[in-house]
């Protein structure tokens, strides 16, 4: 399995990316406009944020456009992901349109938001544009005008070091697969991540400080056929090379409009809700 690293400026950098998402669902993408000191004043915002006690005045307990909670989820309401029997060892706050955003992280996780975003509907773009014609002939509308904002939702996830109390089968993120239509993420000041290949390999994904990794979900696969894969993927526990302390990781997962027609079995809406239904058994 081969990820390629893609530079963002390059005159084939939209060719590469789309050939590195059908071959493997993931690609790195370095170059790109989000400054790295952007990244690490973000890992420290928010680093401080879970360390402290303040999280539990933002704990989730309302939705907001498009359905995602927006707020504080502590370890105990923490996902199960599909096909496990343990939650995930993690906490995570969720920063979605109109909800409510620590003031001390405000500033640099809106800057992120609105960078990442603007990329993501760039990228949208490369994937309709070299992608073959009898997938895009299969959409319902063009890959970009499918995004929407308000369903689009920034996860800041916190994995505490372990404890070792923890059940034998836990896992920082267990195996899962994303169900929006590509997701953003730069690389952690820590690693861990793990892609599944097609002989059912774990494969690091590689990358270096101030790349970001991309990867499609299960949107994308539905509205184009399978021709770009969701490919499974984990976050594993430390041990080995993988330092116990605290990760920090900033996903933005880019979703549809609800109502967008993925394929004939599914809207974007009706998929969402059968995939969230699934983890919050």
């Amino acid at each position: 399995m081969k990820i390629q690293t893609v530079d963002y400026d390059s005159s084939r950098a939209g060719q590469d990316f789309a050939s590195s998402l059908h071959d493997t669902g993931f690609a790195v993408l370095r170059g790109h406009p989000i400054p790295r000191t952007l990244l690490d004043e973000l890992y420290a915002d928010w680093s401080a944020f879970f360390a402290s006690d303040k999280k539990f005045e933002f704990l989730s307990n309302s939705d907001s456009e498009g359905g995602a909670r927006a707020g504080f989820f502590p370890s105990q309401v923490s996902e199960r992901a599909v096909g496990h029997s343990e939650k995930d060892l993690k906490e995570f706050f969720h920063v979605v349109a109109n909800g409510p955003v620590p003031l001390e992280c405000a500033d640099n996780i809106t800057q992120y938001q609105e960078l990442s975003f603007t990329i993501g509907a760039s990228l949208l773009g490369w994937l309709q544009q070299h992608s073959p014609q009898h997938v895009t002939a299969g959409l319902s509308e063009p890959l970009p005008d499918m995004l929407c904002r308000g369903a689009s939702v920034l996860r800041v996830l916190h994995y505490p070091p372990v404890q070792g109390v923890e059940h034998e089968n836990a896992m920082r993120a267990a195996a899962h697969e994303d169900i929006n239509l590509i997701t953003i993420l730069p690389v952690s000041d820590q690693p861990g991540l793990q892609v599944k290949d097609n002989a059912g390999q774990w494969i690091n994904v590689a990358g270096i400080g101030g790349d970001l990794v991309i990867n499609t979900g299960d949107m994308m696969r539905e509205a184009t056929g399978n021709y770009y894969p969701s490919t499974t993927h984990r976050v594993v526990n430390p041990g080995g090379n993988i330092e116990n302390v605290s990760r920090i990781s900033i996903p933005l997962f880019l979703t549809a409009r609800l109502d967008v027609v993925l394929s004939p079995r599914y809207t974007a809406g009706s998929y969402l809700d059968e995939r969230l239904n699934l983890i919050n058994r």
